[in-house]
């Protein structure tokens, strides 16, 4: 027999061993063999005629037959079933016929009611057979001795039994759906949960992919408009200013060089944080890398004013550093793309009480038209990445212009200090245009 993987992590939890299940007779074939022994006890009764009543007993043969005919349909129509075998046992009573018992001609029928789930109309048919049996013997004059002593105890028995084997059944089978409802329930959460986790590391990637890429190529972009106007330059000017051109080209080159070669390292460290190393990208993503940013952006022309004011014990190599250091790219790389401006300052200072790190990146371009900014993926994922810690972004257009991006970033509880016990603080001012 095969086993799935899926059944295999069913007993991995549940602890269970797969063992071969036994054949079972189909259910058409287990109701002829019950109806054929209702049907031969009955007739053997008749055939006994224990009370000795004389009475043709091929009167009493069809109603044997027709007992154990009615049980065919107990699985289709317990309750039916039952209510009818009850009646043909008193009209059988009413003919004077050789005995037949109580509890035997009706045991099938009561297991059928209470595996069925009819507990109540079992009980209650039984109950009835009963009381009507023993009005009616003891009406007729039987030794009360006999009949409550012996024949009710043995047939209130009997009945009972075929009741409790029936409802235990009934028990057992929703124990078995309840726990096959659990299980389907589970592995639906199992793989709810799976989905729901490759989500969220597909959104990790595309805001690593976005925040690694897409602040590098910016830079690439404007050295490069910057060597193709150089470029387009040697042709029309003379010896010196030609000579000017081709050095400005050169060293946008080796701009755009160095930048793709920096976009490569995060590259690397983004595919190994994937495949296992998580502190690669952590490494690539500290307070104290700020400086490099900032001496990137000033390469591509852009004046940055780069302020940190935080303390030793603050949470550099925490989740909150790597965090504020995501809000200064993708702050300095939309002044690079879409502001048009000429200088930036980074502000980067712990709230007085001294649980948040708050950052702010504003420049002195065109702003945002209505104050706000039309949203696209790289706002939209810096959002949800300080979201994921509680934090708050919001962008603006101040009223002395250009554009305000800010950001509130929690600390971590537990969150350690930098590696080597010291972050950057003071501010750099300045570091020239290339």
């Amino acid at each position: 027999m095969d086993v799935t993987p899926s059944d295999t992590r069913h007993e991995q939890r549940t602890g269970a061993t797969h063992r071969p299940s036994r054949p079972t007779p189909p259910p058409w074939l287990i109701d002829a063999l019950l109806g054929f022994a209702v049907f031969d006890v009955v007739a053997f009764a008749i055939a006994a005629d224990v009370g000795g009543t004389r009475a043709d007993p091929w009167v009493a043969y069809p109603i044997a037959l027709v007992l154990g005919l009615l049980v065919l349909g107990r699985r289709r129509f317990p309750v039916a079933v039952l209510v009818a075998t009850a009646l043909v046992i008193c009209a059988y009573y009413t003919l004077d016929l050789p005995a037949i018992g109580l509890a035997l001609p009706v045991s099938v029928a009561l297991y059928s009611a209470a595996a069925a789930g009819r507990l109540r109309w079992a009980v209650g048919v039984a109950a009835a057979l009963v009381v009507a049996s023993t009005y009616f013997r003891l009406a007729e004059g039987d030794d009360v001795r006999y009949v409550v002593g012996y024949e009710l105890a043995t047939t209130v028995a009997l009945m009972a039994a075929a009741i409790a084997l029936g409802h235990g059944s009934f028990a057992r089978r929703q124990r078995d759906e309840q726990r096959r409802h659990a299980d389907a329930l589970r592995e639906q959460t199992h793989a709810l949960e799976a989905a729901d986790r490759v989500a969220r590391e597909r959104e990790a990637v595309a805001r690593d992919l976005h925040d690694v890429v897409g602040h590098h190529l910016a830079v690439v972009a404007l050295h490069a408009s910057v060597a193709r106007e150089a470029l387009d330059d040697v042709g029309r000017t003379g010896s010196e200013a030609h000579e000017t051109a081709v050095t400005t080209a050169r060293d946008e080159l080796d701009l755009v060089r160095t930048s793709a070669a920096s976009a490569l390292a995060d590259l690397r460290a983004t595919v190994r944080s994937l495949r296992g190393a998580p502190g690669a990208v952590a490494d690539q993503a500290r307070l104290d890398r700020l400086d490099d940013l900032a001496r990137t952006a000033r390469g591509a022309g852009l004046d940055v004013a780069l302020d940190v004011d935080l303390p030793d014990d603050a949470a550099d190599g925490s989740a909150a550093g790597a965090t504020v250091y995501r809000v200064v790219q993708e702050g300095l790389t939309n002044v690079l793309r879409h502001a048009g401006a000429s200088a930036a300052v980074v502000r980067v200072t712990l709230d007085p009480a001294r649980d948040t790190l708050v950052v702010e990146v504003r420049d002195d371009g065109a702003g945002a038209s209505g104050g706000t900014s039309s949203e696209g993926f790289g706002l939209r994922g810096l959002r949800e990445r300080v979201a994921v810690l509680g934090g708050t972004v919001t962008t603006d257009s101040p009223d002395g212009g250009g554009f305000r991006l800010r950001a509130r970033v929690p600390l971590a509880l537990g969150a350690s200090g930098n590696a080597n016990g010291t972050v950057a603080r003071g501010r750099a001012v300045d570091g020239g245009s290339a």
